[in-house]
């Protein structure tokens, strides 16, 4: 008898594949490849998001819990308006020479894009006496920078000065001589700007100007849009030329990265951005309401940032 075999596979030929081959065979077949979502990487905080040093000076609130916790100068700043300050989220330097060293999870970029050219905005408490914004109360602080240029995420390369307005002419630089104080030398006087409504006779430092409620956007102490995020409405730098608060900022006080300057020469620093910032009371002055003249700090922003949250530039 002769076998004859179908050219087409039946149920038996397929048993015999089976038990010759065996399940191993079968798992030994590649994985089907599943398509996998990307994960986005997580976006950089425009504000502040480490403190790498905090000095405070003497003073009345260095020992105060809601005041020496160098941690509310991170993140966003929480603003009370041209009349009255915020104090929910603010820290205090102290006196003269106190101060705190704030980073970034990114670079922050000297950006001539960003509106008016201005690259950072730092936000303290000062305020208008009387709404008038040529009247103010505020405790000065001077403002350094530092790239990492060694790249190992420590605030030990070089700083350099950002030239408030009353040391911007070289020859005020450096000056010796002998004062006699005057009979009254703890008296505090309000800022007043003697320039008239045309353009602001101090910027340069910190805590000068008010800082707005979120969404206040004329400087009428109203929020007007209560649902403005902080990324969008505190990223927008205010002119820190002119007189009063622009219409649609949040206050604070901005400056340029390229106005930088080496503190010893006075030279341009040029640099492409910065990673750490140190802000310093700047002034030695007693009041007799308020105790001692001291810089408080409730934040520090990057304009840049405003362009990888995706928020458009004003």
């Amino acid at each position: 008898m002769s076998l004859r075999f179908s050219r087409f596979p039946t149920f038996f030929h397929w048993s015999l594949c089976w038990l010759a081959v065996g399940p191993a065979a079968i798992a030994a077949k590649p994985p089907v490849q599943q398509e996998q979502t990307p994960v986005p990487a997580p976006l950089s905080s425009p504000f502040a998001t480490k403190v790498l040093d905090y000095l405070p000076g003497e003073g009345l609130y260095v020992n105060d819990p809601n005041f020496n916790d160098p941690a509310r100068a991170l993140g966003a700043p929480i603003g009370g308006g041209t009349l009255l300050a915020d104090s929910t989220k603010l820290v205090t330097l102290g006196g003269f020479g106190g101060s705190i060293t704030l980073g970034f999870d990114h670079t922050v970029a000297d950006d001539p894009a960003n509106h008016l050219g201005l690259d950072c905005i730092i936000f303290g408490n000062g305020v208008w006496i009387g709404q008038n914004p040529l009247s103010r109360w505020s405790e000065a602080a001077v403002i350094e920078i530092s790239l990492d240029t060694n790249g190992n995420g420590l605030a030990d390369d070089l700083w350099y000065l950002i030239p408030g307005s009353d040391i911007s002419d070289p020859i005020n630089q450096q000056r010796n001589g002998f004062y006699l104080l005057p009979d009254d030398p703890y008296a505090q006087p309000p800022l007043d700007n003697p320039n008239g409504d045309g353009f602001e006779a101090w910027w340069g430092y910190a805590d000068l100007a008010p800082v707005l409620k979120r969404g206040d956007l004329d400087g009428d102490n109203s929020v007007d849009n209560p649902w403005v995020s902080n990324e969008s409405f505190y990223t927008v730098p205010d002119d820190p030329l002119t007189v009063g608060v622009d219409a649609g900022s949040g206050g604070g006080d901005a400056f340029d990265i390229a106005w930088a300057v080496d503190p010893l020469t006075g030279q341009p620093a040029d640099l492409p951005g910065f990673d750490f910032i140190r802000i310093t009371s700047a002034v030695w002055s007693f009041d007799n309401w308020f105790g001692e003249v001291s810089a408080e700090i409730g934040g520090v922003a990057d304009v840049g940032g405003r362009a990888f949250r995706g928020v458009l530039r004003p």
